[in-house]
C-alpha cells in the first residue's frame, strides 16, 4: 500500500505565525507516530522566515496561498493528497480541487469571520470537518442565519474545540529549565507573537523587550524574551534578560507552562497560556485579537493591557499583588480547561485511515 499523503495549507504571512505553528506541531505529532508511512507536504509564502526552515517538503509561493489560486490547484492535482488541511486559508476552488482527487478536506478557523468563510454556500459539500480553535467564551454563538444554512445545505458544522496546545512531558519541562538555568515559577516569559508585527511603526517585539527590562527590575524575577522567527533585527545584548530568537513549539510551551507570569500577544499563545494555567497579561497587536483578549478578560482568565510600556508594567505589578495572583490561578481551576490537541490529532488520523484504506 502506498504512503498516505497529508497536505498543510496554513495562512502564511511575514506578520503572523500561529497557523503555521499549529500545522507544524500537528505534523510533528503525526510523524512521530506514523514515521515514513506518512508523506507530509506544506504550501507556504516564501517571504516568511520560517518557510526556509520548514522541516517538511514545501511548495513556496510568491504570496499567500489564497492569492495563488491556480498554482495551489495545480499542485493539489499533481500531489493527489489523501487529506488537505486548510488552516484559516483556502478558497472554494482549492477545496474543489482537493475533492476532485478524492481528498478529505479539513478547515480550521479561529474567529467568527473565518468561521463564516467555512459556512459560505460555495463551500457546501467541500469541507468534511470544520474545527474552531477557540473555547466557547471566546467566540459568538452561530447566528440564526448560519444555523439555517447548516440545516439546509451540506456544510460541515463548526465545532469549538479550544486552542491546539501540546503539553510538555515532565522530562521536557525539566530540560527547558536546566537549559536556561531557571526554576519553576521564578521567572516570567515574554513573546509578542512571530516578531513581525508593528503598530504605529514600532515593532511589538522591541516594545515587549523594553517592558521585560522593567518587569525584571520591578519583580526580581528572571525574564525570558522570545522574539519570534519573523524578527529580522539582531537580538539586543543584555545581562538582565535571556533573549531567544525563537523556540520550537514544545520548548516554548514547556517554558510557558512553568513561568510565574507571561506577557503575550492576544494570538494563539494567549489561549495556550490559559490552557496551561499561566497567568497572563496580553495586548492586542493585530485587529483580529481585540475581541479575543476582551472576552478572555471578561471571563477572568487573562488581563488586557494597552500596547504601552507603562500600562503593561503596571498591570504586571497589579497581577503579582496578592490576592490578585491566587485569585487568577483559582479562576483557571474553576474553568474547564478546553484544548484541542487530542480532538484534532485523532480526527486527522481517522480521516487518513478512512480514506483509501
Amino acid at each position: 500500500m502506498s504512503n498516505k499523503r497529508l497536505l498543510f495549507i496554513p495562512v502564511s504571512s511575514p506578520e503572523g505565525i500561529g497557523e503555521y505553528m499549529r500545522s507544524l506541531q500537528l505534523a510533528h505529532s503525526l510523524t512521530s507516530e506514523y514515521g515514513n508511512s506518512l508523506n507530509i507536504h506544506f504550501i507556504l509564502n516564501k517571504h516568511t522566515t520560517y518557510a526556509k526552515s520548514c522541516p517538511f517538503p514545501t511548495l513556496l509561493l510568491n504570496q499567500s496561498a489564497t492569492k495563488e489560486n491556480t498554482h495551489v490547484c495545480q499542485f493539489i492535482e499533481q500531489y493527489k493528497p489523501d487529506v488537505v488541511l486548510f488552516d484559516c486559508a483556502g478558497r472554494a476552488e482549492q477545496m474543489k480541487a482537493a475533492k476532485n482527487v478524492g481528498a478529505k478536506v479539513i478547515f480550521i478557523s479561529q474567529h467568527a469571520k473565518k468561521r463564516a468563510k467555512g459556512l459560505k454556500l460555495n463551500r457546501a459539500g467541500l469541507i468534511d470537518t470544520h474545527w474552531v480553535v477557540q473555547p466557547d467564551y471566546c467566540i459568538d454563538p452561530l447566528s440564526w442565519y448560519e444555523k439555517l444554512k447548516l440545516s439546509m445545505f451540506p456544510l460541515a458544522y463548526p465545532a469549538n474545540v479550544g486552542p491546539f496546545t501540546v503539553f510538555a512531558s515532565a522530562q521536557q519541562k525539566s530540560d527547558a529549565l536546566t537549559r536556561y538555568h531557571l526554576k519553576e515559577k521564578e521567572f516570567f516569559i515574554v513573546n509578542a507573537g512571530s516578531g513581525g508585527h508593528t503598530v504605529s511603526g514600532v515593532n511589538c517585539a522591541d516594545l515587549y523587550f523594553q517592558a521585560g527590562l522593567i518587569i525584571a527590575k520591578q519583580t526580581g524575577l528572571k525574564g525570558v524574551v522570545v522574539f519570534g522567527p519573523n524578527y529580522t533585527k539582531s537580538l539586543p545584548k543584555t545581562d538582565e534578560l535571556i533573549c531567544l530568537p525563537s523556540q520550537k513549539g514544545i520548548d516554548f510551551l514547556a517554558l510557558l507552562s512553568q513561568a510565574k507570569i507571561a506577557l503575550l500577544s492576544a494570538g494563539d499563545t494567549l489561549l495556550q497560556a490559559i490552557a496551561l494555567q499561566t497567568p497572563t497579561i496580553a495586548c492586542a497587536i493585530s485587529k483580529d485579537q481585540n475581541e479575543r483578549v476582551a472576552r478572555c478578560e471578561a471571563t477572568g482568565v487573562a488581563i488586557q493591557a494597552e500596547l504601552d510600556i507603562l500600562d503593561i508594567t503596571q498591570k504586571i505589578e497589579d497581577l503579582l499583588f496578592e490576592p490578585n495572583y491566587n485569585n487568577t490561578v483559582g479562576q483557571y481551576k474553576s474553568l474547564e480547561s478546553v484544548h484541542s490537541f487530542d480532538v484534532i490529532t485523532k480526527g486527522v488520523k481517522a480521516l487518513l485511515i478512512g480514506n483509501k484504506l
